[in-house]
């Protein structure tokens, strides 16, 4: 049976075409890396190298147990490393409430695949988090802002709407219809908008206290409201059409981490797919 030690010791002898650099690179003596290729030149019953002033030739017989060996001492030497238990890494994230996680779904997703250790916690507090997915003007104290996207901004409506079916809604056909309280943007609901047209709108509707949330009360016929023209695509109940004359609000949308090299690195592997800016 042959051992793993000799073997690791030929392959580096094979790779670097030199016994002191594959001494050097198994951090050994050049002694010990020549005795194992004479044990495993025994045990085969022929010569792996030929030796000259020119370094190692390999033979015919080197060439074959380089193809036999490399992958299974490859596997055998990562073995450890692949059974030691992970220790799992809690990464606390926090969505503010004017975002829609779902187009973060799938690179957390991918990322707990490549990086089984890792273990998503949400939190409701910006200030515990190691990653915020989150708009420009939220960035919590301290943090870094990573620019994903901007957005502007349109008006959700219920896909039964009668305003649904056009491409764009002018302002004033808003006026008089009831607006679902949108208090935790920055934005606040851009009520604004229709009282810089002379317009006025209809009793206030629900209140929101997140942007999924306001969705599910716009899908249920219970207001519209001004939202991200993005969130258009993440409810199957609800559409988002541009208005005219249009918002001049505009927002940086992406993720947000704290100051450590861990956070930084997690930011950057969820980012990298969605990044437009």
């Amino acid at each position: 049976m042959f051992e793993i030690t000799p073997l690791r010791y030929f392959l580096s002898a094979y790779e670097t075409g030199s016994i002191s650099r594959a001494a050097q690179v198994n951090n050994v003596s050049q002694p010990s890396v020549s005795a194992a290729i004479q044990r495993l030149e025994r045990d085969l019953g022929g010569a792996l190298f030929l030796r000259s002033r020119q370094g190692l030739q390999v033979t015919a017989l080197g060439t074959q147990l380089y193809r036999e060996a490399a992958a299974s001492v490859s596997h055998l030497a990562d073995l450890p490393a692949r059974l030691r238990p992970r220790v799992p890494q809690a990464v606390r994230i926090y969505c503010h409430p004017d975002m829609v996680l779902a187009p973060f779904a799938a690179p957390l997703q991918a990322l707990t695949r490549r990086r089984p250790e890792v273990m998503p916690e949400f939190t409701d507090d910006p200030g515990s988090c190691d990653i915020a997915c989150i708009a420009e003007p939220c960035t919590p104290a301290g943090y870094v802002f990573l620019p994903l996207w901007e957005d502007s901004y349109g008006v959700a409506l219920p896909v039964g709407h009668r305003l649904a079916q056009r491409e764009t809604v002018a302002l004033a056909d808003l006026a008089g219809a009831p607006f679902i309280q949108r208090p935790y943007c920055p934005q606040a609901d851009m009520l604004h908008l229709l009282a810089e047209e002379g317009l006025a709108p209809g009793r206030a509707g629900a209140a929101a206290t997140n942007d999924p949330q306001l969705l599910d009360l716009v899908a249920a016929g219970l207001g519209v409201a001004f939202v991200p023209l993005r969130h258009g695509a993440q409810h199957a109940g609800v559409c988002v059409r541009p208005v005219r004359p249009g918002p001049q609000v505009r927002r940086r949308a992406g993720l947000a981490h704290r100051r450590t090299v861990a956070a930084r690195e997690l930011a950057e592997e969820i980012a990298a797919p969605l990044r437009e800016i």
